[in-house]
């Protein structure tokens, strides 16, 4: 599977314990990793990349920068509250794994998108776990590669058609989607291939501690993994105030196992939209069946006008699964 990674990875966040799956994965050609802002400002999270693949021996991956900040969204003193240090631009940046060596690829992240999915047509995978300001931009930079990706995967959104569909970042608006609410929705109504992991589905999941002991313990996990879990993961089992982390630890990784392997989860087709107003609703993404409405209390369809293009929704998983996966796609 060739594979673009566009991520605002952090040291051994949930996006940097996915970047170890799709650095080893037999099953999958990592085309580039194109970081963005999100978690964190740029800079620390190009260096994160950058630092990885010293530390895990793959310095041929290409890591493009994308975007600083958000198309539209500026930051606000509640931003400065919540997670996430997007667009905070600090002058400089620390890991505590220590800052790389290795040099960016000079080519913007959007740019690199299309130029790998017009040299690979029908064979791109993009999993997008960050906001997707990278992605947007390529499609309005180039709208021709719509047709051309072999599909795209996102972590992002919270519907309140299922079950724990409330916001992560406000009440109704997940953390991807609200740093970047414009670029969320370009990308779901650019007609895309597009699999949809929302919250709903990702608070399935957990960081198990069989799970971490288990890489931690291998002599025959992918290059670096057993002492990055080792190093960064058993200390936080321990330490207080860290228990967040060890809940959203696998989001992103679920989003690479659905990728390698769809028929571990569920899904169905619906129409999904993203807020773009200001206001308590901005970034909130809204997820229906489209199509006739229905009669009395069972109106779960809606004739809504100008109606984005359909996508698959997962809303369900076999976790067990995507652990195991996981553990056998490093080897560990």
């Amino acid at each position: 599977m060739k594979l673009i990674y566009d991520t605002d990875i952090g040291w051994m966040n949930d996006d940097c314990i996915a970047a170890l799956l799709a650095l080893h994965s037999p099953r999958i050609d990592l085309l580039g990793i194109t970081p963005v802002m999100g978690n964190y400002d740029l800079k620390l999270s190009l260096a994160a990349a950058l630092r990885l693949l010293e530390f895990t021996g793959k310095e041929d991956v290409p890591v493009c920068a994308g975007f600083d900040r958000p198309l539209l969204h500026e930051r606000s003193a509640y931003a400065d509250q919540m997670w996430g240090e997007w667009a905070t631009h600090p002058a400089e940046v620390e890991l505590p794994c220590g800052l790389p060596q290795l040099a960016a690829d000079p080519m913007h992240a959007s740019d690199f998108i299309i130029e790998m999915v017009t040299a690979w047509p029908h064979e791109v995978t993009i999993v997008a776990v960050g906001p997707l300001t990278n992605l947007a931009v390529a499609l309005r930079k180039a709208p021709e590669i719509a047709s051309l990706i072999k599909s795209v995967v996102v972590m992002g959104g919270a519907l309140q058609l299922y079950p724990d569909g409330w916001g992560n970042s406000t009440p109704l608006s997940e953390f991807n989607f609200w740093v970047d609410p414009e670029a969320a929705r370009i990308v779901l109504r650019a007609g895309l291939p597009l699999s949809l992991l929302p919250m709903n589905v990702c608070r399935k999941t957990h960081m198990p501690r069989a799970f971490v002991d288990r890489i931690a313990a291998s002599t025959t996990a992918a290059t670096g993994a057993a002492q990055l879990f080792r190093d960064y993961m058993l200390p936080l089992f321990d330490a207080e105030g860290t228990q967040n982390h060890l809940v959203y630890g696998l989001y992103d990784s679920s989003a690479l196992a659905y990728a390698l392997e769809p028929g571990l989860f569920r899904s169905e087709r619906l129409c999904v939209d993203v807020i773009t107003e200001p206001g308590l609703q901005y970034g909130m993404s809204v997820g229906y069946r489209a199509g006739a409405s229905g009669v009395g209390h069972d109106n779960t369809r809606f004739p809504v006008n100008d109606a984005p293009p359909e996508v698959t929704v997962v809303h369900d998983m076999d976790f067990d699964a995507v652990v195991s996966l996981y553990l056998n796609e490093i080897g560990a």
